[in-house]
């Protein structure tokens, strides 16, 4: 789903969290949900029914939205996708954390056990007097993709008297890693619940890290529900699911990305589309079930273009999990100049209709834009440095353009939301040659950079001083101006952990996270832009530049210093629209500026002297 809690957000961790503040790479939970935040104005229940609902109750989460649906479930703080599950029964979930119904971390949360998320099922008609074969079903997972429950934290579920009008406790489990989905069985034969206007809830304890880092103070405690049944003339093994699913996406059909400029890919052409695709089904029923498989593509913006193919007919056999290639030839052709899009769906057309047939069929986009991408869009964690030894440390993200004509003018990149926006701190924008398979040669730097949170578009764009022609193989990341975590996307669907490099100690290093997954950092290229090259001896005259400002970023004084003795040196601050705000004229080769009246922000500092010096830069200035 394209959508995830980033939309969805990050969730669990490879944590080194907790205790140590060395340097380290550190990957943890996600902190927000765009997708829930984008929506968080819109009134997804503004057509709800009354009716109580009758048997069955049946809900595997598949209907493709991030809510629950409003006919079947009372509430919206459970986060529907298919991002944060490890190989779930059928395609979607619906997952309980420590995120509210608007994307965010709930201002309730402490590091003590707290009730967050509810799943409240509409009223049901269960005046059923005496009937002892009703039964409440469902699938369960603790963690998934996401951060794993601690031991005082649970899954509830409860239950509602109608005539008394109370909630109980009627099953639970303790917080642990994760494990494959495991079904549980709860029979209902108590007369004050069945009634008619009977509902049941879902409900977890949550708990932040304990960390003293606001930074990663993030969500936690993931639990994955699926397949929800609630049906009488059931028995307690009555564990078999009348049902086939497929139950991943189409994965991304171009080679090694999941996004490419429109007018790359027309230059590569179908090169760059992979073979092969993989069609993952499982059959949880009892029977073998007959399908037929169907691709289908089409250009969303020119009508009448696209691609069908027809697939072997094939069974799969009861109960089983199948995962297997199948082949497909097609170039993703359009009329359109600067960007394309192309929806891709997958229909097992079943010869018998099961349980549920919306499941049996995904839908998913290719996009070709302005970018590259390896990402999927959607976050399930936060990566980045933090700790002592961190600032000026560097992280580096390989990339291999299909064309070496065009001009890489932006970065965009998705950052996590950071509790209490601890995360929002100013970076230096990197781009770095290839050496060897790892990064070489720094080519292009640009300070001042802030890291934004976008609640609407989860990738902020960095717009480039200068835009670059790059090598086919370079290296986008940054470098810190502080120790604090950053926390940038990290998709755990998209494996490209052998393209990330970090260096804290002045030596590249590959990635030591464990866990699988990539970036959510997209250079961003346009043929409209100013082309500037790779200017060497404009390069070294500012890595060897002789006046030397610092501290960059600053809190409260700036120091100037000048490699050669100066005469009459005069330093000008200005903000960015040029209005002078300090200037100070010195006969010494350095000299001090007091900053700490100034607000946050980025300004222009000019110095000039009669020796031949003439510098312009960028400073920031940051009140922590």
């Amino acid at each position: 789903m394209q959508n995830k809690h980033i939309l969805y957000l990050v969730g669990f961790f490879a944590f080194f969290l907790a205790g140590s503040l060395r340097a380290q790479e550190r990957l943890i939970s996600v902190s927000a949900y765009p997708a829930l935040t984008n929506r968080a104005h819109e009134i997804p229940y503004k057509s709800l029914t009354t009716d109580t609902l009758k048997l069955p109750f049946l809900d595997d989460f598949s209907n493709g939205s991030v809510y629950p649906d409003s006919l079947l479930w009372g509430d919206h703080s459970a986060y529907l996708n298919n991002s944060f599950a490890i190989n779930p029964p059928t395609y979607g979930v619906a997952t309980l954390d420590a995120i509210d119904s608007t994307g965010m971390i709930y201002s309730k949360a402490t590091v003590e056990s707290f009730l967050a998320d509810a799943l409240t099922s509409r009223p049901v008609d269960l005046f059923l007097p005496q009937d002892t074969t009703v039964y409440l079903s469902f699938f369960y997972q603790p963690q998934g993709y996401g951060d794993a429950p601690e031991e005082s934290d649970s899954l509830i579920v409860e239950f509602y008297a109608p005539h008394s009008q109370r909630w109980s406790h009627v099953w639970s489990t303790p917080g642990t890693s994760s494990h494959d989905f495991k079904i549980v069985m709860i029979n209902i034969s108590d007369s004050k619940y069945l009634q008619k206007g009977f509902r049941f809830r879902f409900r977890n304890y949550a708990s932040l890290s304990p960390s003293p880092d606001a930074s990663l103070k993030v969500n936690a405690d993931h639990w994955n529900i699926d397949y929800v049944y609630l049906n009488n003339y059931r028995h307690y093994n009555d564990t078999i699911m009348e049902d086939a699913s497929l139950v991943k996406q189409v994965e991304p059909l171009l080679q090694n990305y999941t996004a490419i400029p429109w007018e790359h890919f027309r230059t590569a052409g179908i090169s760059a589309v992979k073979a092969i695709f993989e069609i993952n089904l499982h059959n949880l029923s009892s029977d073998k079930r007959a399908y037929s498989p169907v691709l289908k593509i089409h250009s969303v913006w020119v009508p009448g273009t696209g691609f069908e193919k027809d697939y072997q007919s094939d069974e799969i056999k009861a109960y089983e999990s199948l995962t297997y290639d199948a082949a497909f030839n097609y170039g993703f052709t359009s009329s359109e100049r600067d960007s394309a899009l192309f929806e891709v769906s997958l229909d097992m057309n079943q010869t018998v209709p099961d349980q549920i047939p919306g499941n049996d069929k995904v839908v998913s986009r290719q996009k070709f834009a302005d970018y590259y991408a390896y990402d999927d869009g959607s976050s399930e964690a936060g990566y980045g440095l933090s700790g002592e030894g961190t600032k000026n440390g560097k992280i580096a993200y390989r990339f291999k353009t299909l064309s070496t004509v065009d001009s890489l003018s932006a970065i965009d990149i998705c950052f996590n939301q950071s509790f209490s926006n601890a995360g929002r701190k100013y970076f230096t924008l990197g781009i770095w040659t290839d050496d060897g398979n790892q990064p070489g040669e720094l080519i292009y730097s640009q300070s001042g950079v802030v890291a934004v949170y976008d609640g609407i578009n989860a990738f902020q764009r960095v717009i480039l001083d200068t835009a670059q022609l790059v090598p086919a193989s370079y290296y986008v990341g940054w470098i810190q101006t502080t120790t604090d975590f950053l926390n940038v996307g990290y998709d755990r669907q998209n494996d490209h952990r052998s393209d990330l490099f970090y260096n804290i100690s002045g030596t590249w290093k590959p990635s030591a996270i464990k866990l699988q997954g990539g970036l959510m950092i997209r250079p961003v290229f346009s043929n409209k832009s100013r082309k500037s090259g790779i200017d060497q001896s404009e390069l070294s005259g500012v890595l060897n530049n002789p006046v030397r400002i610092f501290p960059n970023p600053s809190n409260d004084w700036i120091r100037v210093e000048c490699s050669n003795q100066a005469e009459n040196m005069t330093i000008t601050l200005t903000d960015l629209r040029g209005s002078v705000i300090r200037r100070m004229q010195k006969t010494a080769s350095n000299c001090q500026m007091n900053v700490s009246d100034l607000p946050d922000g980025i300004y222009l500092i000019r110095v000039q002297s009669n020796s031949g010096i003439n510098i312009r830069q960028k400073l920031i200035i940051l009140h922590e």
